[in-house]
């Protein structure tokens, strides 16, 4: 990924990551973090939206309200990228992972809806700052077939944006303290 893009995700003050052709997460910004939790806590060959999302030791945590229909729009994304190169490793092992452990991904991927770029709404429940209201969009980038980069928006001023900096707050004081630790 080019260093414009990972400059760009840095300076973003709102949550943004870029995802691969099959969902894995390739870059996230301090936002993205805050929101969706440190990427660390997975290994990097499980960081993909869709592994994550389907991932049985968070089933029981499961709160977002709008869970099936985003497991549906990143399933969609993975059909369109199946639809261009079916014989693709990692589209193969993802899909052919989830198709044997997981009942609610066959049920989803039966329906066989294909979204080459997807927009949306989703509520994140965050214990520290409670409901948060984010509409979502992916942007294409340079590359053939590229990435995407999935940026989260707020309207400003608005409650939720209000929630989201409190978060944003959250998050950077535990940063800068983690840092003071590690010297």
């Amino acid at each position: 990924m080019p260093d414009s893009t990972r400059r760009l995700l840095r300076v973003m003050d709102t949550p943004a990551l870029v995802l691969g052709r099959h969902l894995d997460l390739l870059a996230w910004n301090p936002m993205a973090e805050a929101l969706l939790g440190s990427p660390d806590a997975h290994p990097s060959d499980r960081l993909n939206m869709l592994l994550l999302m389907f991932d049985d030791t968070l089933t029981g945590e499961r709160s977002c309200p709008d869970w099936e229909r985003q497991a549906l729009d990143y399933i969609g994304m993975m059909r369109a990228a199946v639809a261009a190169d079916p014989t693709h490793p990692r589209a193969t092992a993802i899909v052919g992972e989830l198709s044997i452990r997981s009942a609610e991904f066959r049920r989803l991927w039966a329906r066989h809806d294909v979204r080459a770029s997807v927009s949306g709404s989703k509520t994140f429940r965050v214990p520290e700052v409670g409901d948060i209201v984010l509409d979502w969009d992916t942007y294409p980038l340079p590359g053939r077939p590229g990435p995407v980069m999935l940026a989260f928006t707020v309207e400003p001023g608005s409650p939720d944006a209000d929630r989201l900096q409190l978060l944003a707050s959250l998050h950077a004081t535990r940063s800068a303290r983690a840092d003071r630790r590690s010297f």
